[in-house]
């Protein structure tokens, strides 16, 4: 009788726990005083769930993101971003703990990476939220209007459904598309076409009977329109940190790109007072141009991999690693071929041209 009772007394807290923990994970579990939603999702990463009703004729959105108390710390926070999905760009609901343990909920734009979550005006109207504790959960509540054509990343308020959807509508403000066009730009110059340069010049290593010189034109005309690029990609960037309130987050980036416009600069004039080989300051000019391109070259793609990380724009970074290593593989190969015909050299040199003359045009 004794064994029968707790069996029974095990299979009704199992069953308790285990109605305990399905409720956690069900949306329906969840009731709010004097409202109610038509569409929930479970968000599992986040461990939390996101309630909504849509209003398809005032294009309007009542939300209500809730997480267990004992999880969310002093604060909690929900973002949505109607124009990319990365962080920066988000616009955020946040539920603060004040010291007496009541809650504060405002908004915060975000813009940096470095955010402390200040109060301010998102990027469409939000006509009110607040929050509150229910049932040892912290509940964010909100209604604001979508922008025009839009949904948010994988949450599609109009449909009611959760699937990953493209938003090719939804358009990108002006300080957006300037920043694309920075990125772009000095990606590729910076980036990509001064170590380019670089690797072009060592075509010269190949000894060509035919065009003695192509390697030096290679070189000249690659690195003087990355210069020129970096120069418009570098004042779009100034320009951007004038407007941004979040330019101390991201001094160090714009202290490297300054830096390269210096270096670039230097190297410009540096070619155009350039000695002959005979001169006796050859040697001193050859050891400035070297420690002045090099300079360039890394500190070019330290910043590059600085802005893939502002940006939260992973598959281009790797995108931009392949690149760089399918230049040093050419770089390998192209000093192979240096050494083989060093070990060689004069027998391959044509007429009345010698090896190091070709070797000596820069």
């Amino acid at each position: 009788m004794a064994y029968s009772n707790n069996l029974l007394l095990f299979c009704f807290l199992f069953s308790l726990c285990f109605l305990s923990s399905y409720a956690r994970t069900n949306c329906s579990y969840f009731h709010f005083h004097g409202k109610s939603y038509n569409s929930c999702s479970h968000l599992h990463t986040l461990n939390s769930f996101i309630h909504w009703n849509y209003d398809m004729t005032s294009r309007t959105v009542d939300i209500a993101f809730s997480k267990s108390q004992s999880q969310h710390g002093r604060w909690l926070a929900w973002a949505i971003n109607p124009t990319s999905t990365g962080m920066i760009g988000s616009q955020a609901f946040v539920a603060l703990q004040r010291s007496d343990g009541t809650l504060e909920a405002y908004t915060s734009p975000i813009d940096t990476y470095g955010t402390t979550l200040v109060k301010g005006d998102l990027s469409f109207t939000v006509h009110n939220v607040s929050a509150q504790y229910t049932d040892g959960q912290v509940i964010i509540f909100a209604r604001f209007e979508l922008p025009m054509n839009g949904t948010f990343g994988t949450l599609n308020f109009h449909s009611g459904k959760t699937v990953a959807m493209s938003s090719p509508n939804v358009k990108l403000n002006s300080r957006s598309k300037i920043k694309i066009a920075h990125g772009v730009i000095n990606a590729v110059s910076w980036g990509m076409m001064m170590p380019l340069g670089v690797v072009l010049a060592r075509l010269r290593y190949l000894r060509l009977q035919e065009y003695p010189a192509l390697w030096f034109n290679l070189h000249i005309y690659c690195q003087s329109i990355a210069y020129f690029l970096g120069i418009a990609g570098g004042g779009l960037g100034f320009y951007l940190g004038r407007q941004s309130s979040s330019v101390k987050q991201h001094s160090c980036h714009r202290y490297i790109g300054a830096a390269l416009l210096v270096l670039a600069t230097l190297q410009v004039l540096a070619h155009r007072l350039r000695p002959s080989k005979e001169h006796k300051y050859r040697v001193y000019w050859n050891i400035y141009h070297w420690c002045t391109g090099y300079g360039t070259i890394i500190m070019g793609i330290l910043n590059c991999f600085k802005g893939f990380q502002m940006m939260d724009v992973g598959i281009w970074k790797n995108a931009y690693i392949a690149f760089l290593a399918s230049l040093a593989f050419v770089a390998a190969v192209l000093e192979v071929c240096r050494c083989y015909l060093n070990a060689n050299k004069g027998t391959a040199t044509p007429e009345g041209v010698s090896a190091n003359s070709i070797e000596d045009k820069a």
